[in-house]
């Protein structure tokens, strides 16, 4: 038989859940517009009734317990967590490469026409008329030499310009990473030490088990604030890279970066930018595949095979212990594959049809093979557009200089120690020696017109490279594309155009669902005004209701203790 007392007691839980209840309503108000807060809701639910061997049991004289507290929950929605942060990473990436390309575009947009009014197209022609007078006019021969020279050197000044414009972009671009890089590794640092604030916490709460030696939790609950900032960290790491997240037995939060665990438990991975030569990859991430916590990490120089160097955290064991995130696995998928860190590695790195083949293999101890990346990079990215200027500038030289083999040369690309690299040709593109130090090469090559007669021979070869179709490669490609020069550049600024137009579109369809999954997990998770006035008069009901049934008890226990027994009351 319960206790008359029972009711008494029953009703002072619920107004003290009543009153919880209101807390967090005002708590869930008071947070509405904090940054990462998730809204929170008191887990109500019945007291069970047990007895001896009877286990549960509600028969008359047990039941009406009451009610009880099992915990405070977030409400959250691991699908929309998953697909915001998708959706998130896919932004980041097309976002980087829309406004770098867009950059590159300003650049050729010079190209048809410059600071000075000036178009490419106006340069060549400049020099195709230097040319033409140069070849009618036989008053001044040298005079007339200068000046094709001159229009020469605006030609070559053009193009180098161009590229060391190209050349300021990526390293803006490869600042802007090194940034991002920086800021990734103090979140895998922050989520490591947030994992040993978790795991304590569960334990101080008392939401935690352990089952020979294992931890189990109870995930619904738990340190509330905290959690929320780790999935605030989650959701900006998701706009750098793929993400994949756990949430462990023991209450802590296991997570994989570019398909490699970058956190577990306190433990944490770093990473670093390693800016390689020689070619085809010059901008390379690398992910530390050992885990450490805090006090195991400090700043170490640790040389790459290709002879790149950076800044790595590595403690012990050896510097190479680290995974090439930046290219394909062996099964042909990129290991990072969102992003703006992706997006930097393909605009920084893509040089189109230009690129080459080249496999990172990693082998185990016994030199047996246990992981390959393929760091080719087809993308059409600042390095393709570099090429495409390179191209023009080896076949401009190249064909000029064939007119007059064995004579000297028009135009140079070799470097301070006299290689010609394809790489370099753009930046290196110059008159040569031979045509400054001899003006008349053009006209009279082997210098036997002793009379300074009109010889048109050379100049209307000069004059059909620049007039008619020229293959553009670097030498490799099979397939090399043939145009004017005038109408070369034209091809490369209306490619840039297409494929900015391109990367803008999935640009604003990715936003497009961003926005829209964004929407329905702020429809969950986020704090709404009207539902939390509604849950606040529910709740006072509730409170007013339960005082009310106090009072009605207390007025029972009055009648049967004062008024039993006496006869008329």
């Amino acid at each position: 038989m319960a206790s008359s007392f029972l009711g008494l007691y029953v009703q002072r839980e619920a107004l003290l859940l009543s009153q919880k209840a209101l807390d967090i309503t005002g708590n869930n108000i008071s947070n509405i517009n904090t940054p990462g807060y998730t809204r929170q809701r008191l887990d109500v639910c019945s007291v069970a009734n047990i007895k001896g061997t009877l286990g549960y049991n509600t028969a008359v004289t047990l039941a009406g317990k009451g009610s009880e507290a099992v915990g405070v929950a977030q409400i959250r929605d691991r699908l929309l967590d998953e697909k915001v942060r998708n959706y998130s990473g896919d932004l980041c990436d097309s976002g980087m490469k829309t406004s770098t390309l867009a950059d590159v575009e300003d650049v050729f947009d010079a190209i048809e026409t410059d600071e000075l009014g000036a178009s490419f197209a106006s340069i060549v022609n400049q020099f195709k008329e230097s040319l033409q007078s140069f070849s009618v006019d036989n008053a001044d021969r040298v005079e007339m030499a200068n000046i094709a020279i001159n229009n020469a050197e605006s030609l070559v000044q053009a193009i180098v310009n161009y590229d060391s414009k190209l050349t300021d972009i990526s390293q803006q671009v490869l600042g802007d990473t090194q940034a991002t890089v920086d800021r990734v590794n103090s979140i895998f640092a922050e989520m490591g030490n947030l994992n040993k604030q978790i795991k304590d916490a569960y334990i101080t709460m008392g939401y935690i088990e352990s089952d020979m030696g294992n931890y189990h939790v109870m995930n619904d609950y738990g340190p509330l604030e905290l959690k929320d900032e780790m999935h605030s960290l989650l959701d900006e790491l998701s706009q750098y890279g793929n993400i994949h997240v756990e949430e462990e037995n023991d209450g802590t939060f296991t997570v994989e970066f570019a398909n490699q665990t970058v956190v577990s438990g306190k433990d944490y991975a770093q990473m670093a930018i390693t800016k390689e030569n020689p070619e085809p990859t010059e901008l390379a991430y690398e992910i530390a595949t050992t885990l450490r916590d805090k006090d195991e990490w400090y700043d170490l120089n640790v040389k790459f095979d290709t002879g790149g160097k950076s800044q790595f955290l590595v403690r012990e064991g050896n510097a190479g212990d680290t995974v090439n995130i930046t290219g394909k696995d062996n099964k042909g998928a990129y290991l990072l594959d969102s992003g703006s860190l992706r997006g930097s590695a393909d605009v920084y790195n893509g040089r189109g049809i230009f690129t080459e083949t080249v496999n990172d293999v990693k082998t185990d101890a016994n030199g047996n093979e246990i992981s390959s990346t393929d760091i080719t990079n087809p993308y059409q990215g600042i390095e393709y557009y570099r090429d495409m200027l390179n191209s023009f500038v080896r076949t401009m030289t190249n064909e000029m200089n064939e007119i007059f083999d064995g004579y000297g040369e028009i135009f140079t690309y070799e470097n301070a120690d006299g290689n010609a690299d394809f790489r370099t040709a753009a930046n290196n593109f110059r008159v040569a020696d031979d045509w400054k130090d001899y003006p008349e090469l053009i006209s009279n090559p082997t210098k036997n017109n002793e009379f300074a007669e009109l010889d048109n021979t050379y100049i209307q070869k000069m004059l059909g490279v620049l007039n008619s179709p020229q293959e553009y490669g670097d030498g490799r490609v099979s397939d090399p594309q043939q145009f004017t020069p005038e109408k070369f550049v034209a091809h490369i600024c209306d490619n840039l155009g297409s494929q900015v137009e391109y990367e803008t579109g999935v640009y604003n369809a990715t936003d497009i669902m961003l926005t829209s999954v964004e929407t329905s997990r702020s429809e969950v998770m986020d704090v709404s005004m009207d539902e939390e006035g509604i849950n606040m008069m529910n709740y006072q009901k509730w409170y007013n209701a339960i005082a009310r049934m106090v009072t009605a008890l207390d007025e029972a226990l009055d009648k049967l203790i004062n008024g039993t027994g006496r006869v008329g009351l």
